[in-house]
């Protein structure tokens, strides 16, 4: 019998269409439980890769959009609490904060697998600099399901980086390339994989090794 995996979201809240895929759902934005885009492509983009994960949906996003470190954080505990084996993390802040750098040393050390979005280029973002993080680029020499092996300082790993598969006019970027990553893990994790070998074999399987060379 396959176990499903638990691919944890921090995020923006879900609509219906995935209700069949959503296991639990909590917002941490305060009032705010609103549905945007955002949250629903990250979540198709996991699904893609990993049709028969199950969903834990952490919402932050209040409504200017924005997400305040401390509901990441709560976020994040809630999570590892739900038994979420993945979390997606497709956003990116600017500047250290010790809280979240706990948080995911805590989320990591009790197993669970953080995929953070990375900038292609310029400063590094949290929480994908982070040690504890697989930070996460898009890369558009990548099919979907391909992978590359960046080793920048900003980020770990890219991958295919559009909402529509080879096709831009839709729109991508990191964020996407963050959840497409983490759909790929979940399945590998729900074929046997162990956590703790996930990127190792990443590394094995990248078809691409170091940044993608942009003329221009």
């Amino acid at each position: 019998m396959l176990k499903r995996a638990r691919v944890g979201l921090i995020d923006s809240a879900l609509g219906q269409a995935f209700d069949a895929s959503v296991l639990a759902a909590h917002s941490f934005a305060g009032a705010c439980d609103e549905r945007f885009e955002h949250g629903e492509q990250i979540a198709a983009c996991v699904l893609q890769h990993c049709p028969s994960a199950r969903l834990l949906v952490a919402s932050v996003l209040d409504r200017r959009r924005e997400g305040r470190v401390d509901a990441v954080v709560d976020g994040l505990a809630w999570l590892v609490d739900e038994g979420a084996q993945v979390i997606n993390m497709s956003f990116g802040m600017p500047q250290f904060s010790p809280r979240l750098a706990q948080a995911c040393r805590a989320a990591a050390e009790a197993g669970v697998v953080l995929v953070a979005a990375a900038p292609a280029r310029g400063d590094a973002a949290f929480p994908a600099a982070f040690g504890d993080c697989i930070g996460v680029s898009g890369d558009a020499r990548c099919a979907p399901g391909e992978v590359s092996w960046l080793a920048t300082g900003a980020a770990d790993f890219g991958t295919h980086p559009f909402l529509e598969p080879g096709d831009p006019r839709r729109g991508g970027g990191a964020s996407i390339a963050s959840a497409r990553l983490s759909g790929l893990l979940a399945a590998w994790l729900e074929a046997g994989m162990k956590a703790s070998a996930l990127r190792a074999e990443l590394e094995r399987r990248a078809r691409y090794v170091g940044p993608e060379r942009r003329h221009g």
